[in-house]
C-alpha cells in the first residue's frame, strides 16, 4: 500500500470515528506512567475530545484506555475530575453535572455544555422509547409515569414516541417559564447532528421521535457509550428478546401444524368422495352388465353414463331401458319392434332425420 492510500484510509477512519484520532494520540502506557508531563498530555487530549462537536461517542473507550488510567488513575479509585468527566459524557446527564459538588467534574465550556445537553436529550429519548417498546411488547398493560411520553401515529404511518417539552426542560436545567426557543435550538441541533430522528410539534409541545423514512433500518435514537455497568442490563434485554422470539416461534409452529392437519383432512375427504364416485360407477356398470349379458366394459360404462344422465325420466328412453332390463330374447324383440314402428310411421329414424328410418 502506498503512503497516499494509507493516509486516505486513515482520514476516512477518522471521519467515520472522530474519537479515533484522540485515541491514537495518547502516549504509550509505559510512558504515560512516567510523570506529570504524560498526565498533562492526557488531560489536554481529554479536553480536545470533549470540545470537538463531532465527537458524540467513544468517551468510555477513552476513559478505559491504558494510557489514561496509568496517568490519571494511579490509585485505582477513578476520582480524577478528567476521568469523572469522561464518565459523565459516556452515560451521564446535565442534571448529574448541575447537581454535583464543585470539583467533581472539569469546568465545562459553553460548547462542552451544549454537547452534554445534546447527550442528555438522547438519554431521555432512549428511556421513553424503551418504555414504549416494553409497553408494546406486553400489550400496553404497563403503567406509564405521569409526565412521560406517549405513543402516537407518526407522519410516515408508523408509531411515534413523544417527549414532552416540560420533561426536557427539567432534565436540561432550563427555566420552565423561559423562552421555548432555547429548548428548540437544542433539539434542532440534535436532529441535524443525527442523534435523533423526528420532528418538533409546537401544538402538543413535544418532541416526536419517529423513524427516518429515508433510512428505515436506522434506529430513531442514537446509542450512547456502553460501559461495564450496562452489560447485565443488556444481557437481561437479550434474554427477554430471546424469550419473546421463542414464544413467537412456538405460535408459528402451532399455526403451521393446524394448517397442515387441515390440508390433510381436506385431502382425505376428497379421496373418500372420489372413491364413492368410483364405487357408484362400478355398481352402475355391474347392473348394465347383468341386464345385457355379453356387453363389454366400454359399452357398460357408456350405458351407465346414459342411465345416470336421464335419471329415471319418463318417455321413450325409459321404455327402451325397461325393455333392456327385461333381458333375453324378449327384450331384443321389443327393441326391434319399437324401431320398426318408428320407421313405418315415417317419423324420425334412429339416426335422427325424417323419412325412411334407416338403421
Amino acid at each position: 500500500m502506498s503512503k497516499s492510500s494509507g493516509a486516505a484510509g486513515s482520514a476516512g477512519a477518522q471521519a467515520a470515528d472522530p474519537m479515533s484520532q484522540y485515541l491514537s494520540a495518547l502516549p504509550s502506557p509505559t510512558s504515560a506512567g512516567g510523570g506529570a508531563a504524560a498526565a498533562s498530555s492526557v488531560r489536554a487530549i481529554v479536553h480536545q475530545a470533549l470540545a470537538n462537536p463531532k465527537v458524540l461517542a467513544g468517551f468510555a473507550e477513552l476513559r478505559s484506555h491504558p494510557a489514561a488510567t496509568a496517568s490519571l488513575d494511579k490509585s485505582g479509585t477513578g476520582d480524577d475530575p478528567a476521568l469523572r468527566t469522561l464518565d459523565l459524557f459516556a452515560k451521564g446527564t446535565h442534571k448529574d453535572y448541575a447537581g454535583a459538588p464543585p470539583g467533581t467534574y472539569l469546568s465545562l465550556t459553553d460548547g462542552q455544555l451544549a454537547k452534554l445537553r445534546q447527550l442528555t436529550v438522547v438519554s431521555v429519548a432512549q428511556g421513553i422509547a424503551s418504555e414504549a417498546a416494553v409497553a408494546s411488547a406486553v400489550g400496553g398493560k404497563t403503567k406509564k409515569k405521569k409526565g412521560r411520553g406517549k405513543t402516537k401515529k407518526g407522519a410516515a404511518g408508523g408509531n411515534a414516541t413523544t417527549v414532552p417539552y416540560d420533561l426536557l426542560r427539567t432534565e436540561l436545567g432550563l427555566d420552565a417559564d423561559g423562552n421555548i426557543r432555547d429548548l428548540e435550538d437544542i433539539l434542532i441541533s440534535c436532529l441535524y447532528s443525527g442523534l435523533i430522528s423526528g420532528r418538533l410539534d409546537q401544538h402538543s409541545m413535544s418532541l416526536w421521535i419517529e423513524p427516518n423514512p429515508d433510512h428505515p433500518g436506522q434506529p430513531p435514537v442514537a446509542a450512547r457509550d456502553v460501559t461495564k455497568a450496562d452489560v447485565p442490563r443488556l444481557i437481561a434485554e437479550l434474554e427477554r428478546f430471546l424469550k419473546r422470539s421463542r414464544n413467537v416461534l412456538a405460535a408459528l409452529d402451532g399455526a403451521a401444524k393446524h394448517s397442515r392437519e387441515g390440508r390433510e383432512a381436506d385431502a382425505r375427504a376428497v379421496l373418500e368422495e372420489e372413491m364413492k364416485v368410483v364405487a357408484a360407477r362400478e355398481q352402475a356398470e355391474k347392473k348394465m352388465r347383468n341386464a345385457i349379458p355379453g356387453i363389454d366394459d366400454e359399452q357398460g360404462w357408456a350405458m351407465a353414463a346414459a342411465a345416470a344422465s336421464i335419471g329415471g325420466a319418463g318417455g321413450q328412453a325409459a321404455m327402451d331401458l325397461s325393455g333392456m332390463e327385461g333381458g333375453g330374447r324378449s327384450g331384443s324383440i321389443a327393441r326391434r319392434q319399437t324401431k320398426r314402428s318408428r320407421a313405418a310411421g315415417g317419423g324420425e329414424g334412429f339416426l335422427g332425420g325424417s323419412g325412411s328410418g334407416r338403421f
